[in-house]
This record gives structure tokens, sequence and C-alpha cells, in this order.
């Protein structure tokens, strides 16, 4: 039976581009406590016992996960939790090739920009706002497809 894990790899150093967006949102009239940006692959393992050492092997590629700059964290969830927002590209279909490698044991490889929010008290923010900042900066309904 197949299993589905979502990747999260995310910046140890400040993230500008978080910085960034987040600036603007406040700018455009979003108010926001804190605003979070992740890599998330959404991987599907042949079984259960094929995913820890397919795992090991998604976290020796460089080009996914540089130890010197990176998080990486595994989640149980292949679905936004409350306060999230994935980002992907519409016409992008997932492969079996992760980063253009074929990885044994990974059937389904998929790349998404993962935004988290906060409301102004640091709890994750309501859907409305989510959606809000969606729809002002964060995604592109003409070319990417949004899970939140």
């Amino acid at each position: 039976m197949s299993v589905v894990r979502t990747i999260a790899v995310t910046l140890t150093i400040p993230d500008n581009a978080a910085l960034t967006a987040r600036a603007t949102l406040e700018r455009l009239g979003v108010a926001l406590g804190d605003l979070e940006r992740a890599d998330l692959y959404r991987v599907t393992f042949a079984s259960a016992g094929e995913s820890a050492p397919a795992l090991a092997a998604l976290r020796d590629l460089e080009s996914l996960y540089n130890p010197n700059k990176h998080r990486w964290a595994v989640r149980d969830t292949a679905r936004p939790e409350p306060g999230e927002l994935w980002v992907a590209e519409r016409d992008a279909a997932p492969s079996a090739l992760a980063a253009g490698r074929r990885v044994p044991g990974v059937v389904r490889f998929e790349s998404l920009t993962g935004w988290r929010l906060h409301d102004p008290a640091g709890l994750p923010a309501e859907s409305a706002l989510v959606r809000r900042a969606a729809e002002t900066l964060l995604g592109n309904l003409a070319f990417q497809r949004i899970e939140s």
C-alpha cells in the first residue's frame, strides 16, 4: 500500500522572500503577524517499508536540501494545515523523478511552495485571511493551483 508524506525544507537563515512578501501584504492591507515560506515536496512511496530509505536518498539530493542552510521536516499530512497555503504550477504534472533523478521507492514526486500565515496574535491565520493573502499576492490562479 502506498504512503504519502510531505517534506518541508525551510531556511535556517533569514528568508528574504518571506520577509518581502509579508511587507508587501501589509502595504496592501493584509495584516499578518508572521509569514513563513517552505519548499514542499509531496512524495508518494510505493510502500511504508520503502519510505525510510527513499527519504534518506531524497535528503542526500543537494538540489533539494543543503544541511548548511536548510531545515528538513517530514510531515505525515499531504494537505495544508490551518493557516497554510500551498502553491504549485497549474500545468506541472507530478513525476516519478525527484529533482530529475529516479529514487527507488518513490512513485510520485510533486514540488510546491508552502506559505504558513499567522494572524497578529500569533495564531494560525483564519481561512478568510489565507484566501485574501493568496488572492492579493501569494498565488496567481492564471497559472498556479492553490491549496488551502
